[in-house]
């Protein structure tokens, strides 16, 4: 007994002595052995990243823990773009607003809200020293700056001349809850854009008036101006400057007051007198009470256009064409209902369906 006392002492020196005693305080207190590391002022100096917001320096950022990735303080970025910050303690949320641009930022979680469409950059947002940082890549992705990176030198600017677009469409729905505004044209469901509006954003008539989001309806015919920049869902969304309603006020007088749509396919064409008198069309609702199956008469006053606002001949009412019906909420009790069609917008003619 002695002697095999004697070998496991000698055992366990020998380990001690080759690990440094880390196997052995492993054992007794069950944790791992801690591996310490030298840090020298160079290096030090090396993790900090330098940051400059249109040519004027802010709070320097650092290299995350894979050194990969510049964090940079969000509350001073946002300062030097001009962006409001709004910060909710409890929950640990930054909310960003600058006209039209909305974004959510939350702590430790890799999924930022911009313009209500979810943004995932590959960091999550961390608290360090009492500051928020967020990765570089948000200035760019979230907040549309551009950004150089060399070394640990970030320089970020904002483009003083904001890059847009203009284009046409029919309105397909407007969302108007709270600060979440928005109207789809171009297309329903996944086809169009949706263009999300703000305080800033301005509504125009057709002669030139302003007027108001309240002012808008399914149906009309719309020019906007928006963001040159979109996100990549489907549809894109993208924040908007101008929406001009181009419908002349003929047209909107002889628009119902309450009026109902469905946009798919057309399933049957019913022919009179030479003339397309009435359209079957089966797709999805634009509003809650609208049906999705509905059977449209065609009238001399019915306009059938495109998104564009350009009259369309009725013959290209053909099966297997995607269009968009409006119409008012009289219709009859049969299955399908049937009414009588206000506008129809040909969104895709069956031939090039087909083709595709």
């Amino acid at each position: 007994m002695n002697n095999n006392m004697k070998k496991v002492s000698a055992l366990m020196a020998l380990s001690m002595a080759l690990g440094g005693g880390a196997a052995y305080a492993a054992t007794l207190d069950n944790t791992q052995p801690v591996h310490q590391t030298s840090v020298s002022a160079d290096s030090n100096a090396a993790s900090v990243v330098n940051v400059s917001v249109n040519g004027a320096s802010i709070s320097d950022g650092y290299w995350n823990k894979d050194g990969k990735v510049a964090m940079i303080p969000l509350r001073d970025l946002t300062d030097a773009l001009g962006i409001e910050l709004e910060w909710n303690k409890e929950t640990k949320t930054a909310e960003l607003t600058r006209g039209a641009l909305w974004t959510q930022v939350i702590t430790g979680k890799d999924q930022y809200s911009v313009n209500k469409m979810s943004l995932t950059l590959g960091t999550a947002p961390e608290i360090t020293g009492g500051k928020l940082y967020v990765p570089v890549s948000f200035a760019e992705k979230a907040l549309h700056g551009q950004v150089n990176t060399t070394g640990n030198q970030v320089t970020i600017s904002s483009e003083e001349d904001v890059k847009t677009v203009t284009e046409r469409g029919v309105i397909t729905r407007i969302s108007n809850q709270d600060k979440y505004q928005s109207i789809q044209i171009g297309g329903a469901g996944t086809d169009g854009i949706v263009l999300n509006l703000s305080d800033e954003t301005k509504f125009i008539s057709v002669e030139g008036k302003e007027i108001a989001l309240t002012d808008l309806a399914i149906g009309m015919n719309v020019e906007a101006e928006h963001s040159l920049i979109t996100t990549r869902s489907l549809p894109p969304q993208t924040p908007t400057y101008t929406v001009t309603v181009l419908d002349a006020a003929t047209a909107s007088e002889s628009q119902p007051k309450e009026l109902l749509g469905t946009a798919g396919t057309i399933e049957n064409v019913t022919t009179a007198e030479g003339g397309i008198s009435q359209i079957e069309i089966t797709g999805t609702r634009l509003t809650e009470t609208a049906p999705d199956h509905v059977v449209l008469n065609i009238a001399k006053d019915t306009m059938i256009v495109n998104h564009e606002g350009e009259t369309v001949k009725a013959e290209e009412l053909t099966k297997g064409t995607k269009v968009i019906g409006f119409y008012s909420p009289m219709l009859t009790r049969s299955l399908p209902p049937i009414g009588t069609a206000w506008k129809v917008v040909v969104e895709t003619p069956a031939a090039e369906l087909e083709a595709k």
